[in-house]
């Protein structure tokens, strides 16, 4: 009888401290792959978008009982791309900055947890969801958070610390921008559509939000007074986001965002400059297979 067999796909460059440790993360997971009476084949991105290609060049080579991500959310999303729609489950050992998608499915956040989680072979069935065409699992948007993304990608250092310096840097001097949503006119702070319930580091910006409902929720952030940052934040990490003065939230299926100049976005937390004023947003339910 053939061993389970599993691909795990590790970002040397994600999180903190996994490029230091690469090696002893790989030892780690094919001595907990062996002890689990399976079979490993690791391998290592080595630029951004790399992943998807190492998925597209192994998927049909052996059946897999899972394609692993090793890395942050900007990892989980290069592997998840080309298995949407598929039967092909991801796995996710989440070693990256923010983990966002790992944290709202409770796939614990240690290396030896998550690849129990994974051997437990628990699978559901998620929504994804699609900017201008480009696959996203988690979170995607733009205003602030993109802003904050693309300086935060520019840093040497990773992680929390590094980007609440950075988001504090930049909140002093940021402008809201024009959007018209479905056709309404409106300034915003940020526009965010929420598959998942967290941007990472348990930031909930949808703290209602379902991966498992076929809606995307939308939040729009309205220009408020600076006094107001320091609450908007603790409502941000303590899970109390919700509907207010400055906050709203829709539900939808799509949207389309018309902006006057071609905005930054982000995509799990990947910052991309668009090239072009008009962004289609749409969901895609029941297309990802995961296991948590």
């Amino acid at each position: 009888m053939n061993k389970p067999s599993y691909l795990f796909i590790l970002n040397p460059n994600s999180g903190t401290s996994i490029g230091k440790n690469a090696a002893e993360v790989k030892q780690t997971i094919e001595a907990f792959t062996q002890k689990n009476g399976a079979e490993a084949k690791i391998l290592f991105t080595e630029e951004r978008a790399h992943a998807t290609t190492l998925v597209k060049e192994n998927l049909d080579l052996q059946p897999w009982n899972a394609i692993v991500a090793v890395g942050g959310d900007g990892t989980v999303n290069e592997i998840a791309q080309p298995l949407v729609s598929t039967q092909q489950p991801i796995g996710i050992i989440p070693l990256g900055s923010g983990n966002g998608l790992a944290r709202h499915l409770g796939i614990p956040l240690t290396l030896e947890a998550s690849l129990k989680r994974l051997f437990e072979n628990k699978i559901i069935t998620i929504d994804s969801a699609q900017i201008n065409d480009i696959p996203f699992f988690c979170t995607a948007g733009m205003g602030f958070d993109a802003y904050v993304g693309h300086l935060f990608g520019q840093q040497n250092q990773r992680g929390l610390a590094t980007y609440i310096n950075v988001s504090f840097q930049s909140y002093w001097s940021y402008k809201p921008q024009k959007f018209r949503l479905n056709g309404v006119e409106t300034n915003a702070f940020s526009l965010s559509f929420a598959n998942a319930g967290q941007f990472g580091n348990n930031a909930w910006v949808a703290p209602q939000a379902s991966l498992q409902d076929g809606l995307l929720d939308v939040c729009t952030i309205k220009p408020f007074p600076k006094w107001y940052g320091t609450s908007l934040a603790y409502q941000l990490f303590t899970k109390q986001m919700k509907a207010s003065r400055y906050i709203d939230y829709q539900h939808m299926t799509e949207a389309v965002v018309e902006t006057e100049v071609p905005p930054m976005i982000h995509y799990d937390g990947e910052p991309f400059q668009l090239n072009t004023t008009r962004i289609e947003v749409k969901i895609k339910p029941q297309s990802l297979r995961v296991i948590v």
